[in-house]
């Protein structure tokens, strides 16, 4: 463990980039899971959300691939394993463990938002600092979002279709079912496309489709 977490925590859920991913991206191109890509997805979006006096945390699966993540990211970035079960699961794991070790406010991201930027995770913290019982979500393009962002754990992990176009309606109503304002900020997309890739514009994924 690189250290215990400070008070605003910024988590990336990722698969190792060794174990595949993104099947829809790579028939599109024609080719196997490429780590290199993969990879250069998940530094990009390290990059993407480092923002001073936040905490850095990779979450990683499987769990025995937690030295594969460790040896590519930055020394400041601590890796753990992710728990088992649904990403709902996977997700408030996440959160818990991090409220449990002192954080005030966790932001949580997938590991394909190579466009990223701090700015965004900037305005997560800014909405909560204002508005500490808030929900905050980045709508992602395809439905879902890309970004949860509480001061808590948020009521909003079960009975949702993962996947699915109404990820984001549907956390955003259990959210409000149980008393949770919602603030949304803006839309990102994250990479699950031919189309989504050739958007990028950060420099490791860029330089992937470049000498591809």
């Amino acid at each position: 463990m690189v250290g215990v977490p400070g008070p605003a925590v910024v988590a990336v859920l990722t698969r190792a980039p060794s174990r595949g991913g993104k099947s829809r991206l790579f028939a599109e191109l024609g080719r196997p899971p490429d780590a290199a890509l993969l990879s250069a997805l998940l530094l990009d979006t390290l990059d993407g959300v480092h923002l001073p006096g936040t905490t850095r945390v990779v979450f990683v699966e499987p769990a025995d691939a937690c030295d594969e993540v460790r040896a590519i990211v930055p020394r400041d970035v601590d890796v753990r394993a992710q728990a088992e079960g649904s990403l709902g699961e996977r997700m408030r794991d996440a959160m818990a463990s991090l409220f449990d070790e002192g954080a005030t406010i966790v932001v949580l991201v997938g590991s394909d938002l190579p466009d990223i930027t701090p700015a965004k995770i900037a305005t997560a913290l800014a909405h909560l600092e204002r508005d500490p019982g808030a929900l905050v979500l980045g709508p992602a393009h395809d439905g879902g979002y890309y970004l949860i962002a509480s001061t808590t754990i948020p009521n909003v992990f079960d009975e949702v279709e993962w996947g699915s176009p109404g990820v984001l309606e549907q956390t955003r109503s259990r959210a409000e079912r149980s008393g949770q304002r919602v603030e949304l900020i803006d839309s990102l997309r994250d990479v699950d496309t031919l189309k989504d890739l050739r958007s990028v514009v950060a420099p490791r994924t860029r330089a992937w489709l470049r000498n591809e």
